[in-house]
């Protein structure tokens, strides 16, 4: 048994499934047309997303639409959309995207039931999940036979090298992204290969360009050619997934699909890492606010930016950086070191400037030196406002670009040198050094 083969005995849907999920699909839908009807308002339900596609893998989430006629105002919308998620969903919880939708549960599989407006044409749109029913139906009338299977494929292919899901959680491929590059060009292996001759820039499309997109990787939406549905993709997972394309090119294995877990290091390896480095590391932690994940990562994301820069400008230097989210927040830094010398060198002006005087009268008694001249320049050396990274970190973050919900900094405390080599910090410093790929491990 081939590869492929392989992959695919283990993540097709099997007719069990199949017949569960339908079931599923055919009770939540006649539940939701019920509700709807007693509305009278016109609106219609449809099943989108994988289940609608076929091209879901393991156990799906149902993605069930009811659509709203324009005439319908949009606080009308929402708020009929939540009444009628709620009376179907019993476990239901709204959740908010452009706007509210209800996530919940039916027959054992997760369902988000979502409202939108019924329009003609996507030039109408009120908002992005309205696209979503053309995004149905295009792939629907383009899939050819045994192409579901190799969206499956190239799926899996995804996951296993963690490029996969659009959300800002993980910055990846969508489901209907995959299912486009299997429209483009036919099949997994040919977007492999196709990937492995990507450039930062490439343009893909199935039909015609729109506007111009200053993005890592642009595939025009066939069903609105003014959007690009790769605007999600980060551009280091689009170079991983090149990487990863051009690795399983040259020696395929099931690990690219089915990567072992990867156990975090040890104290005892980070340690013996770190000497091995001659770097230190920093680690701040902050409480994790009640908020959603696409809300909460770009913010944690901006915060550790923001750290990053607050250090850089009080003179360290930073290696490396990355973030954990858990029950809390942790960011964990690695810099050449974690303290500095109380002394820094302050550069002034030339001597045959009018403002030179000035420097001189600021800085004469007041450094850890005279003023002096260096190559035409007064210069002094001066004593350093902070000498300790994390005691930088926990005097100044407020005063740094923060995510907005992270700005009250509660919980800050932060650890740097031998500090941060702790248990409760072992996870997010084996994320920062252990740089293996997923089919590595």
């Amino acid at each position: 048994m081939g590869i492929e083969e392989e992959v695919l005995s283990r993540i097709k849907p099997t007719p069990e499934v199949r017949v569960r999920v339908s079931k599923a699909v055919s009770s939540i839908l006649d539940a939701v047309r019920s509700r709807a009807l007693e509305r009278e308002m016109g609106l219609e339900t449809m099943l989108v997303g994988s289940v609608a596609k076929d091209t879901y893998v393991g156990n799906p989430d149902l993605d069930i639409f009811v659509l709203f006629p324009t005439m319908v105002k949009r606080k009308d919308l929402q708020r009929i959309g939540l009444e009628i998620g709620r009376e179907v969903l019993k476990d239901g919880e709204a959740r908010y995207a452009e706007h509210p939708y209800i996530h919940g549960t039916w027959d054992g599989l997760e369902v988000d039931l979502v409202p939108c407006y019924a329009i003609e044409d996507p030039s109408e749109l009120r908002s992005a999940v309205d696209r979503t029913p053309f995004h149905t139906r295009y792939v629907n009338s383009h899939l050819r036979e045994g192409q579901h299977d190799q969206v499956r494929l190239l799926k899996q292919f995804m996951k296993g090298v963690g490029t996969y899901g659009a959300e800002a959680r993980t910055q990846g491929f969508s489901g209907y992204l995959t299912e486009l590059l299997v429209l483009r060009y036919g099949g997994m292996d040919q977007v492999l290969e196709a990937a492995s001759t990507w450039k930062k820039g490439q343009v893909l499309t199935l039909g015609e360009n729109g506007r111009r997109f200053d993005e890592p990787l642009v595939f025009y939406d066939p069903v609105d050619r003014d959007r690009n549905v790769a605007s999600a993709l980060s551009i280091n997972n689009l170079a991983l997934f090149i990487h990863a394309a051009r690795e399983y090119r040259a020696r395929p294995s099931l690990r690219f699909f089915f990567p072992r877990p990867r156990e975090p290091l040890s104290l005892s390896q980070v340690n013996e890492a770190m000497k091995e480095r001659g770097t230190e590391l920093l680690v701040v932690r902050l409480d994790r606010p009640d908020i959603i994940d696409d809300d909460l990562y770009p913010q944690v994301r901006r915060t550790l930016e923001g750290v990053v820069d607050l250090l850089e400008r009080g003179g360290f230097v930073v290696y490396d950086k990355g973030f954990r989210i858990g029950s809390a927040i942790q960011l964990a830094i690695e810099l050449e070191r974690a303290t500095l010398p109380v002394a820094v060198r302050h550069d002034g002006p030339p001597a045959w400037i009018d403002n030179a005087r000035s420097f001189l009268e600021k800085w004469n008694g007041r450094g850890l030196s005279e003023p002096f001249l260096e190559n035409g320049r007064w210069t002094v050396m001066v004593r350093r406002e902070h000498t300790d990274a994390a005691a930088l970190v926990q005097d100044r973050l407020g005063q740094a670009a923060l995510g907005s919900d992270l700005r009250g900094l509660e919980g800050l405390a932060a650890a740097g040198g031998e500090l941060a080599l702790r248990e409760e910090n072992r996870e997010v410093i084996s994320d920062l050094l252990d740089k293996r790929k997923a089919w590595e491990v």
